[in-house]
């Protein structure tokens, strides 16, 4: 994290850039994370983050409109620039050097939520691969007779229930209170790379026309990279299970 905060009496002068934000064209105000201080850990320095809340139009806070990417291309992301943007002491969310305690209160929830939206696009895609494997014929019969195909449908059948449950049971856990970061974290893991296993076979069960902007098949190829990135990418969330694994036996 690079946009830093400083504090200059009663209010913090903001300066640094931030990418990717999220439908920042259509809000009143931005939830920014900032560097505003070190602290000494035995692993060496670390970056203290401070979360502030700034509304559109401040002095100094400008919104200019981000990149045309290959996933959800519907989605709008913008880049926030910040220049001697000063902000009140009034607007820190939460507490001074304690930001990622804010972050934290949602993380898990968004987690989840990427988890089951992947579940239900993988229904999606395997019901239409049912209907092409059915119909499509090749050498005088339904391609879905092939075993090339139909043990791609049944393991993509087998999976996409696995990642279900696996999400069904973090959400539960939730609701029970039980819920801990890593439970989010493979919900996520598991559905994300799962739709990513999916509509890539998706894609070779269509064959040519599974490439066709016509096909909805395509978009949900495309569609599916991005989640295995946004809201932590499976890297992070395989670091989150693993310190959870080790964690009681760190001396």
């Amino acid at each position: 994290m690079e946009t830093r905060a400083e504090r200059r009496g009663d209010d913090y002068v903001i300066n640094g850039v931030k990418h990717f934000i999220s439908h920042a064209d259509v809000a009143d105000f931005v939830i920014l994370f900032a560097v505003t201080g070190e602290e000494k850990t035995p692993r060496g320095p670390r970056k203290q983050i401070t979360s502030f809340l700034i509304d559109m139009g401040t002095p100094g806070f400008a919104v200019k409109k981000g990149y045309q990417v290959v996933s959800h291309r519907g989605y709008h992301n913008y880049i926030l620039e910040f220049d001697e943007c000063r902000v009140s002491s009034a607007n820190v969310l939460g507490e001074e050097h304690r930001g990622f305690d804010v972050a934290n209160q949602w993380l898990s929830s968004t987690r989840l939520s990427v988890a089951a939206n992947c579940v239900g696009r993988g229904y999606r895609a395997l019901e239409l691969c049912q209907g092409w494997a059915a119909t499509r014929k090749q050498f005088g019969q339904p391609i879905g007779k092939f075993q090339g195909v139909s043990f791609k449908l049944a393991d993509m059948a087998t999976q996409l229930q696995a990642a279900e449950l696996l999400t069904l049971k973090a959400a539960w856990k939730l609701d029970e209170g039980l819920a801990r970061d890593e439970d989010f974290a493979m919900a996520k893991l598991y559905a994300s790379e799962m739709l990513a296993m999916l509509t890539d076979n998706a894609v070779q069960i269509f064959g040519a026309m599974g490439l066709a902007a016509e096909n909805p098949i395509e978009r949900m190829w495309r569609d599916a990279r991005v989640e295995r990135i946004w809201d932590g990418t499976s890297e992070i969330q395989r670091h989150i299970i693993s310190r959870a694994l080790l964690r009681p036996y760190e001396q």
